[in-house]
């Protein structure tokens, strides 16, 4: 990464701090925001077993950044990929709390489809793998929350998807695109399919 070109150091690291702070402020908070609706609060079958799913793929995202780290990530991306690694793990917890079931087991298949694009130690191809995996699980959340019955559900699905999508412009700043607009704002990022995948 040109140092010289990037963003200064301490203000992308104050940028990266609080995309920490505010992924794991919103999991810790899920627990005490109760909106009034005529939907159940706790949440129903049919939406544990969708946040199963979304479980797992906070897994998921926890070790594919782990696998970056491992490669060698240096600097401020390792401080991101530390970050964002804990950040996922959090919302696997919070995501369990709800469902009153245990946060284990990765989404395997998915992992195994991604691993190869995390384990780099080049900024920009790390920040691209990540870019494309916080958009592509914006837009999973998004579609699981339309079939969500309760509030738990909901509440918890949309902080942390609002908080993957300020992840995703952390990473377009290191991976050198944060200013290509189109790309940017239209990211146009395809779901993830969550069926299958559970760790045997």
């Amino acid at each position: 990464m040109d140092l010289e070109i990037a963003e200064p150091a301490s203000s992308r690291r104050s940028l990266i701090g609080a995309i920490g702070a505010a992924g794991l402020a919103s999991a810790a908070a899920l627990a005490v925001a109760r909106p009034a609706s005529a939907a159940p609060f706790a949440t129903t079958e049919e939406d544990r077993v969708l946040l199963d799913q979304a479980m797992r793929l906070e897994l998921t995202a926890r070790d594919l950044y782990r696998e970056a780290i491992d490669a060698g990530v240096s600097d401020d991306t390792l401080l991101v990929a530390e970050t964002l690694s804990t950040n996922h793990g959090a919302y696997a917890q919070a995501i369990a709390a709800v469902t009153g079931s245990s946060a284990e087991g990765r989404n395997e298949e998915l992992f195994a489809e991604l691993s190869g694009d995390f384990d780099t130690s080049d900024s920009v191809a790390f920040a691209t793998a990540g870019w494309n995996f916080e958009n592509s699980a914006v837009a999973t959340h998004t579609e699981q929350m339309a079939l969500y019955e309760s509030i738990d559900a909901i509440s918890l699905t949309g902080s942390i998807l609002v908080v993957e999508a300020r992840q995703a412009t952390v990473l377009a700043d290191i991976g050198g695109f944060s200013d290509d607009l189109d790309k940017l704002f239209d990211p146009q990022p395809e779901p993830f399919v969550l069926t299958g995948g559970e760790e045997s």
